[in-house]
């Protein structure tokens, strides 16, 4: 799969210029289209204001300052891509909850940038949630920046999670064209220390399903002392891996040794892009 379509989320928080210039490389890097998408939020405040007494006409002054910030952020959006020369950029304000309007535009895209939201955002349109809402609710996959520091897209050391469910498997598939530059890519199964379960067979296809993509990947085997989570986020630090490759929140017992559990904790404390596939 090429990717052809890249939807990055735009708001207001410092790291959105940083964002944004990320998904602009990225799509400058494989000849994409770049869809900027900014909320109002308008719809989500009119259901929470719905009370009795409420007049919305009242409302009307807040409304309008809600979508000049939103207008704002296109702006931003905007100025960004011409900067960095994107070929073909367009900009859409939408008034529902970020979230929602993210996994709906998702159904045309490729690809989603998405900020890593801090516990305590706040106001209308914060972005708790975003990446997994957009995850579990598009066929797109998700790629979460964390906040701090800028990244690029070209990713030369990447850990992909394995454990042999439909979850990671769409996203390996999915993560391919990001795959493909990539120096070093280490498939990583976990045997859970408090489970019998172990991770199912299949490492030699899927290191031979890479191969035919053109793409290296040496495939381990490791025994987590405790949680899962916390492993998997010592041995990317140990790696020093720039980019997480994973499946997120299957639904049976057994994939929840690297799905469910491990993307909670893999989400809170986001040391390093991650994409996300469900």
């Amino acid at each position: 799969m090429d990717i052809k379509t890249i939807l990055v989320h735009v708001d207001e928080s410092q790291e959105a210029a940083e964002r944004i210039a990320f998904a602009a490389q990225l799509a400058n890097l494989h000849g994409a289209h770049l869809i900027g998408m900014a909320q109002t939020g308008i719809l989500r405040f009119m259901r929470e204001a719905a009370l009795p007494g409420v007049e919305l006409g009242d409302l009307t002054p807040l409304f309008g300052e809600m979508r000049e910030s939103a207008e704002r952020c296109a702006s931003q959006f905007d100025t960004v891509a011409r900067r960095m020369s994107v070929a073909s950029f367009e900009h859409r304000i939408d008034d529902e909850d970020p979230a929602m309007a993210l996994a709906l535009q998702a159904l045309y895209a490729d690809l989603v940038v998405v900020g890593h939201a801090a516990a305590s955002s706040s106001g209308h349109g914060a972005g708790a949630g975003i990446p997994e809402y957009v995850a579990m609710n598009s066929p797109a996959p998700v790629l979460v920046l964390p906040n701090g520091r800028p990244y690029t897209p070209g990713f030369t050391r990447v850990v992909l999670a394995w454990n042999g469910s439909p979850e990671a498997a769409r996203a390996v598939r999915q993560a391919l064209p990001l795959l493909a530059g990539a120096a070093e890519v280490e498939v990583v199964l976990f045997d859970e220390e408090s489970s019998s379960a172990r991770s199912p067979a299949g490492d030699v296809d899927l290191a031979r399903f890479l191969s035919r993509h053109g793409v290296h990947a040496d495939v381990r085997r490791h025994h987590a002392k405790g949680e899962v989570g916390n492993a998997l986020l010592v041995l990317v630090e140990d790696r020093r891996a720039e980019l997480l490759v994973m499946g997120c929140y299957g639904h049976s017992r057994y994939r929840e040794i690297l799905l469910g559990g491990v993307s909670r904790t893999v989400l809170r404390r986001l040391p390093l892009p991650v994409i996300l596939a469900h």
